[in-house]
């Protein structure tokens, strides 16, 4: 079980609520195919991403087959060339991420990294949490500190090389700094809820 903590996005928007579903924003520089793709990303995790909603228990969903269909529409949009906006690439990035394989984790990175390029500041953290998802699944430790799993039943940040950053990198990329990311780490294996590793606020 892996987990990647997803920074909340805080966007001027307009909100249309669905009774029996997620929240339906319209959000300006934003194309309105990606949007929906990452609002039911979202959903399918138990997230609202602009709300309070939550899906029903009983709703039964293939996920990871879902989360196929979401990619392979993201890379056609992409393709296409109807992502433009720094906006755009963070969704995209944020969709990406939920890969199988190192190159969809390497996508997901570039777009996070392009979408600061532009500009969005927010997506320092995912680009990030990106590049240790990258790292991790090739066998290599990360590097920032975002990736926490339990591969023998033990929440663990491993591997993990703690020295190859400092802490006034982590910042700049909106990472927490390696003492708190412990914290997190011993109240996890005491079974508190893991807390995000993104600094609020951070642009």
């Amino acid at each position: 079980m892996r987990i990647t903590l997803v920074a909340a996005f805080a966007l001027p928007l307009l909100l249309a609520q669905s009774p029996n579903g997620p929240t339906i924003p319209r959000v300006k520089d934003v194309n309105p195919e990606l949007l929906n793709l990452v609002i039911y990303d979202q959903w399918d995790r138990g997230n609202d991403l602009y709300g309070d909603h939550r899906p029903s228990p009983d709703e039964k969903v293939d996920v990871a087959k879902r989360d196929e269909d979401r990619r392979i529409a993201v890379r056609k949009l992409l393709a296409d060339g109807k992502l433009q906006t720094a906006k755009d690439y963070r969704f995209a990035a944020l969709i990406l991420q939920h890969s199988p394989d190192s190159a969809g984790y390497m996508l997901a990175h570039v777009l996070a990294v392009t979408a600061v390029g532009k500009g969005d500041g927010s997506s320092n953290w995912l680009a990030a949490a990106t590049l240790d998802r990258y790292l991790q699944l090739l066998n290599q430790p990360q590097v920032f500190g975002t990736q926490f799993h339990k591969p023998d039943g033990v929440w663990t940040m491993d591997p993990y090389d703690r020295t190859a950053l400092s802490d006034a990198i982590r910042a700049t990329w909106c990472v927490i700094p390696l003492a708190e990311q412990e914290s997190i780490e011993k109240d996890a294996r005491e079974g508190k809820p893991i807390r995000g590793t993104g600094i609020n606020r951070c642009k």
